[in-house]
């Protein structure tokens, strides 16, 4: 059988420093897709972003210890970090975003860390690339919620399995016990993440029969590995009342159509049609581009085609065992697609696309094995496509994403404005009202908290307001203007109505009502 020829990486004239230079480019770019505009893009805030920074905040100022509950999505850790960020740089929808940014930069590392532990270099850089660029990335570490987290723990964790593999050593168990600390305290994903690499790992051990070996090293990772469950049982404990809701929350289902649908549409959003939720994508566009979808395949076709290896094996059960909650989950298969559910697959989507980059590059080097001119001209072919990937991803985000009206409806754009102009008024001589539904309300209260100068009610309860002597501004939501102004009419005649536009594109956005004594 012919010997695999040998690939030299493309930027090799680096010399000795190749592999730093690289990487160090690679997380450059990657830093700059996840913190460019950061401030302006996301335009705003969601609500569930809002709760988070909400159990930040009152972690900062009252002690509130944030246990599991469905609005930090179970995972406490997303409220610690972010109450850091909201403690040095106050209650603004930037200084959420500063953790996805930086744990999303960090993913980059940690991938090409495990890529390279398993595959190689050549797949490490491949992998840490496409995870710079693709827009599902971007995305994602661009938002405020814990689903920032996954890309990182994965890998992490994976990474830190590996080394415990390996070197079988004290140090190496203590870290690998603190990574599954922190999956612990990531929500159900890390749970998922958490309970599969033991399970794995416990497998390959008893299958080796070198657990009599492991001595110390396994009373370590024992003793670590029963703080962290015994840190995660505290947490149950105190949470029991949530915790009743997560099932709900969860709603695995068991109707076997439903799953197979679900499953059908999940596969499909790769390539086909992605997630359509404003604040995760380009509403409907595929999760990869053309070249990486179709390099995905192709690295499925190899992984299956190397199942001897047990490298690939692993890489697929854990591809397959972390997109489960993506359609098997009530929550998500009323949105199949749903990227934010599958976003701990990422990386193991990632690296099989760099799987059959690589192939495509082995296969035109055993067609021209000793051509030069031919095998710089598909290694050069590979930097183009690449290259086009980084500017379809930059297009995708920042021009696209960023440019349409629906994810300035989606991030609450209205609210994010009716907080402003909130604190605007806050220095007249007048009593002011925020008139808004209850799922918008989060936002404002965030951006606005401590101010208890204003009340907030719903249209509804505008009758139930005292008639009095004072001048009364009311703040609208787009959405409760109709009810709004039935009420307020009749009980406070007189009143100026006035719209307020979006600075995006001009549409009303909120409204005020402003009556004067």
């Amino acid at each position: 059988m012919a010997k695999t020829p040998q690939i030299s990486p493309p930027f090799v004239w680096l010399g000795r420093y190749t592999e730093q230079i690289t990487l160090l480019a690679i997380l450059v770019i990657g830093a700059l897709f996840r913190s460019y505009q950061l401030d302006s893009l996301p335009p705003g805030l969601t609500a569930g972003d809002a709760n988070v920074g909400l159990q930040a905040l009152g972690l900062v100022h009252h002690g509130w210890w944030p246990a599991l509950n469905a609005d930090n999505s179970y995972a406490p850790l997303w409220v610690w970090l972010q109450a850091i960020a909201v403690k040095l740089f106050s209650n603004t929808a930037l200084a959420l975003r500063l953790w996805p940014a930086v744990l999303g930069t960090l993913a980059i590392f940690t991938t090409w860390l495990w890529v390279r532990a398993w595959f190689g270099r050549r797949l490490a850089w491949l992998t840490a690339f496409l995870l710079a660029v693709t827009p599902w990335a971007v995305t994602i570490s661009r938002n405020a919620g814990p689903a920032a987290l996954y890309p990182l723990l994965v890998t992490l964790t994976l990474w830190a399995a590996t080394r415990l593999w390996r070197s079988r050593s004290t140090q190496t168990a203590l870290a690998f016990a603190t990574v599954i600390l922190l999956d612990f305290l990531s929500g159900p994903l890390g749970w998922l993440l958490a309970f599969t690499t033991l399970t794995v790992g416990a497998y390959l051990t008893v299958r080796s029969k070198s657990a009599h070996k492991l001595g110390r090293t396994a009373l370590v990772g024992a003793i670590g590995l029963a703080i962290s469950l015994g840190v995660l049982a505290y947490l149950a404990g105190i949470s029991l009342t949530s915790l009743r809701s997560l099932p709900h929350d969860l709603g695995f289902v068991t109707s076997l159509q439903t799953i197979g649908d679900g499953l059908v549409r999940t596969l499909l959003m790769f390539n086909v049609a992605g997630d359509e939720n404003w604040t995760h994508n380009l509403s409907g566009y595929p999760m990869l581009n053309a070249f990486t979808g179709l390099m995905l395949v192709a690295g499925l076709l190899v992984g299956i085609s190397r199942l001897h290896e047990r490298r690939y094996r692993l890489l697929l059960l854990f591809a397959i065992v972390l997109l489960l909650p993506a359609f098997m989950t009530a929550a998500s298969l009323a949105t199949t697609p749903n990227a934010a559910r599958a976003v701990a697959d990422l990386p193991l989507i990632l690296t099989l696309c760099a799987v059959g980059i690589s192939y495509m590059l082995e296969l035109w080097y055993r067609t021209f094995p000793i051509n030069s001119a031919a095998r710089v001209t598909g290694q050069a072919a590979i930097v183009i496509l690449l290259a086009l990937t980084f500017l379809e991803g930059y297009t995708q985000y920042f021009k696209a994403w960023a440019g349409s009206s629906s994810v300035y409806a989606a991030y609450n754009e209205g609210p994010v404005a009716m907080a402003t102009h909130l604190r605007a008024e806050k220095s007249r001589a007048v009593q002011r009202y925020l008139v808004a539904p209850s799922d918008v309300l989060p936002v404002i209260a965030y951006l606005d908290y401590g101010d208890t100068s204003y009340t907030a009610l719903e249209p509804a309860k505008i009758n139930d307001l005292p008639v009095a002597s004072t001048n009364r501004l009311f703040v609208i939501d787009a959405a409760s203007r109709t009810d709004a102004i039935e009420n307020l009419k009749p009980k406070f005649p007189g009143g100026v109505l006035r719209p307020e536009y979006s600075a995006f594109n001009q549409t009303e956005i909120y409204y005020t009502y402003e009556v004067n004594k």
